[in-house]
């Protein structure tokens, strides 16, 4: 009698013994937690394929709550940064019932325990969930959704799972928006910058050619400021720019776009309004300077010259730039702190 023994099959299990001593039914699972660890990283992958083509915060939650859909039925998604004054959302449904769920989700965001919001999100048979996505609760995720969806544990579980690595893209995007905002607003008054101001001049232009609407633009020239700068020094130059910034500011409409095109010169497109009109309102942004009472110790006060250009069928937007540019010179040569057309 002898004893055969495959040399192959013990190298085998001196390399890995554990394949030898373990039940073939162990193995099966193992198996398959690797197929579902697979699939599970299949779709993180899928999640941030999908947020890397996007940039900013509302076409991200956009794209998570695409991805989302399929595994938890929601209604909407919303994000709340504690530094940011804007909280965006991904919401899918319309009307009455959407303003609906913005009002709760915004007193959610702040308030997880907000009683009148929490009972309107159960009148509507809908359930929520709040999450924390750092430990100073500065950032949170908002999740409205149907109530049954939250019985697909394993999906909830995998939503879970992925919310360290959606803070990643969160937070790139919420750089993004800042260098989008600094490219385009003057750093000292916080107005839009001249080439954010021509884009928005141009496509005002072209909607009242199309409808017939009254359009004025005004230049506006800061008089004596240059005295004022280098008697007191820039400091206090600056501070004078973010004071009639905000006057001007106080005294136009939502509508309206105030721009700084230069040092101390900007331009205002008054959209919807009459030559006459503009004409008032420039006139009591001049009164408005002059009762700032700014100026250099025995000199001249500081004001604003102004000049008026109504568009003009025709008239492209360099054509319509010269004018209001033109008119500003005439006030500037007939006595400044005044409005010429």
């Amino acid at each position: 009698m002898g004893i055969s023994v495959s040399l192959s099959s013990r190298r085998a299990a001196e390399i890995n013994p554990s394949l030898f001593a373990r039940h073939p039914t162990d193995l099966q699972e193992e198996i398959e937690d690797y197929k579902r660890e697979t699939i599970r990283l299949s779709r993180v992958y899928d999640l941030h394929r999908k947020l890397g083509e996007t940039l900013d915060l509302d076409s991200m939650l956009e794209a998570f709550s695409r991805w989302l859909s399929p595994r938890i039925n929601h209604d909407l998604v919303a994000y709340r940064h504690s530094g940011r004054g804007r909280i965006p959302t991904a919401c899918s449904c319309h009307g009455p019932h959407r303003q609906t769920l913005l009002d709760v989700a915004m007193r959610l965001l702040e308030n997880p325990e907000d009683i009148e919001a929490c009972d309107r999100v159960e009148r509507l048979g809908l359930v929520f969930q709040r999450w924390s996505l750092d430990e100073e609760g500065n950032e949170c995720l908002l999740l409205i959704h149907q109530e049954d969806a939250s019985r697909r544990f394993g999906d909830w579980e995998e939503v879970e799972s992925i919310l360290d690595d959606l803070r990643g893209p969160l937070e790139r995007a919420l750089v993004y928006e800042d260098l989008y905002e600094q490219a385009r607003k003057d750093a000292l008054t916080g107005l839009v910058n001249r080439r954010v101001f021509m884009e928005r001049a141009e496509q005002e232009r072209v909607q009242a050619d199309r409808y017939g609407c009254p359009l004025v633009l005004a230049c506006l020239d800061l008089d004596y400021f240059k005295e004022i700068n280098d008697t007191l020094g820039h400091g206090e130059g600056d501070d004078v720019l973010r004071k009639v910034s905000r006057a001007f500011s106080s005294m136009i409409r939502d509508a309206d776009l105030l721009a700084r095109t230069g040092g101390d010169e900007f331009a205002l497109i008054l959209p919807n309004t009459s030559l006459a009109n503009a004409r008032g309102l420039m006139a009591r942004i001049c009164e408005a300077v002059r009762a700032l009472k700014i100026g250099v110790p025995g000199s001249t006060m500081l004001g604003v010259s102004i000049g008026l250009a109504q568009w003009e069928k025709g008239d492209s937007l360099a054509t319509w730039w010269e004018k209001a540019d033109a008119a500003l010179y005439r006030a500037k040569s007939g006595g400044r702190s005044q409005v010429a057309i």
